[in-house]
């Protein structure tokens, strides 16, 4: 019992905790493989911009290109050889060059070659950078084609993204078409170096294909980490068009974090915390509940029942300390019961040590029932042979009424005990000459409940013998029934002298005490015997709430009997 208890207990408080553990664990692979989603969309987005920055930048190049290419002035520079014109094309450019850095971002120069020498149309570029440009225009292979290059400044590793484009005559003449030199334009890729270094979610590096060189990379690029093989990854390699520029997007998915350093020390520290707070509750049950039951279920079991004193120890003041109090109070009752039960057992036993005396002084009188029975109906022949009637019905009256008592069963039906009583003041009425009558008002529902036997007729002789007696004439008894759902109430009336104060508050409280029989032998002698005797035998058939109850005063005294009207005679 102790460890079902304990473990029930733990059972209880750590399954929700296993729960919320692994609801918790499915929430956060969720969480991880949400992130990890948006992390590759995320991915393909940053391509996808910059794939549109580049296109632009391409698309503007290639614009800058055609309209310098397609102007007369252009054309008749390359196809000439005055320095004059040379200089006059410089000066008409600067309009169209405002035009050119507006819609071309990062515009840094345009280079125009007459395949013998380079002309800067902006500003003055390094050295290094002309003679990759003068190197790229004297490369034959290249003279009719348009291509895109980067090139990279020694000095401060800054990419520059050129466009190289063949120039041809566009004039309506004989030499229509004739290739005349080439055109470059030099921009920055600013743009580029913000796009690839705004992202610090993701790997992102911009190479060139035809160098191997990487032109840009941001700082999760940029730092040290551990092979890949090590790490759950996400690769994506895009190549520009007409660029020879590869993209290449690495997202580390292993290294995703749902929470910071600082939450997820926060989050430690909590479940920390959760883990001491669930120990101290297991101890705090424990202490204050599990241990009092333990204490008190091997209390009950080493109770020693024998003892008068059945009682648990305990110093609490919560509900284990009342039900504590409470087991106590049922074992008083318990114990209460117990030795009331013992009492009854005892007056069980002297009731039938009465009744076996009773029948040893029966058998000393040698009193044979039959042989008074037989005598009575001799009486009874005598007294009509000398026409007597009075003494032949007296001696009729008085064989009935020990017929009655002597046999049958215990219960009677009231009507039954009525008719014995009948013939008992029958002969009372004879006996006083007149002094005496009686009057029966005996209820129709009432002659079918069962009595015990002989329960009414020491009633009405106490009333005749120790309360009619006393007066000269008018005296009489009147027994009256009545009855309720449950109750049947038998009350016996006279008018005689009625019990003094003194003797109905004795006779009152000993109506009220245990249950004891008082013995009717020769040497018993007390006042009221047969009306205490018969309110005991009412209360052991029928119970505490039963009995007799009387109500006495000058000249008037009843005594009512209460007994229970639900057994009946079934027919």
């Amino acid at each position: 019992m102790k460890k079902t208890l304990s473990r029930q207990f733990i059972a209880l408080l750590l399954i929700p905790v296993c729960i919320i553990l692994v609801i918790n664990f499915f929430i956060i692979i969720q969480l991880h493989q949400n992130q990890t989603q948006e992390l590759k969309n995320y991915c393909t987005s940053t391509l996808e911009n910059i794939h549109v920055s580049v296109s632009s930048m391409v698309t503007s190049m290639k614009k800058t290109a055609t309209v310098f290419s397609s102007q007369e002035e252009t054309q008749a520079y390359l196809e000439s050889s005055s320095s004059d014109l040379h200089q006059l094309q410089r000066q008409s450019y600067s309009e169209l060059i405002g035009m050119a850095q507006s819609y071309t971002p990062g515009l840094v120069d345009i280079l125009m070659w007459d395949q013998t020498s380079a002309t800067s149309l902006i500003s003055y570029i390094p050295a290094s950078m002309e003679d990759f440009a003068v190197n790229q225009f004297q490369d034959s292979r290249y003279d009719t084609k348009s291509y895109f290059r980067f090139y990279v400044q020694p000095t401060t590793n800054t990419p520059y993204m050129m466009y190289f484009a063949p120039i041809y005559l566009t004039s309506f003449s004989e030499n229509f078409g004739k290739y005349v030199g080439n055109i470059a334009i030099i921009c920055k890729t600013d743009a580029l170096y913000k796009l690839v270094n705004a992202s610090t979610d993701i790997s992102l590096t911009i190479s060139d294909r035809l160098t191997n060189q990487i032109l840009y990379s941001n700082a999760v690029a940029r730092r040290n980490i551990p092979a890949r093989e090590n790490f759950e990854f996400f690769h994506k390699t895009e190549e520009l068009p007409n660029t020879n520029l590869d993209i290449n997007a690495v997202a580390y998915t292993g290294q995703i974090r749902l929470l910071n350093g600082q939450d997820s020390q926060l989050l430690l520290t909590l479940a920390i915390l959760l883990l001491v707070y669930i120990l101290l509750i297991i101890l705090a049950v424990q202490h204050l509940i599990i241990h009092p039951i333990h204490q008190l279920n091997d209390e009950i079991e080493n109770l020693n029942y024998e003892s008068n004193e059945l009682h648990l120890q305990t110093n609490l003041k919560n509900e284990i300390g009342s039900i504590i109090s409470h087991v106590n109070h049922m074992l008083d009752r318990i114990s209460s019961l117990n030795q009331r039960n013992i009492e009854s057992q005892a007056r069980i036993y002297e009731m039938e040590l009465s009744k076996k005396q009773t029948q040893i002084y029966a058998y000393q009188s040698q009193i044979n029932p039959h042989f008074l029975y037989n005598m009575l109906q001799c009486m009874r022949g005598i007294s009509l042979m000398h026409n007597i009637p009075e003494v032949a019905q007296i001696c009729t009256n008085m064989a009935d009424l020990f017929r009655y008592s002597i046999k049958g069963a215990f219960l009677v039906p009231l009507e039954s005990e009525l008719n014995i009583i009948d013939k008992y003041l029958y002969m009372i009425e004879v006996r006083f000459q007149g002094r005496i009558t009686y009057k029966l008002e005996v209820s129709d529902d009432t002659k079918d409940c069962l009595i015990p036997k002989m329960i009414l007729q020491p009633i009405v002789e106490n009333s005749i013998f120790h309360g009619l007696d006393e007066i000269e004439e008018g005296g009489i008894i009147i027994i009256k029934t009545t009855r309720t759902e449950d109750d049947l109430y038998i009350t016996v009336t006279d008018n005689g002298i009625g019990f003094s104060e003194e003797a109905l508050q004795n006779l009152t409280r000993k109506l009220g005490e245990e249950i004891t029989f008082i013995s009717n032998s020769p040497s018993g002698t007390s006042d009221n015997i047969g009306v205490i005797n018969i309110h005991n035998k009412i209360r052991l058939y029928e119970g505490n709430n039963y009995g007799i109850s009387i109500d006495s005063a000058p000249n008037h005294t009843s005594v009512t009997l209460h007994l229970n009207a639900k057994q009946q005679i079934t027919t």
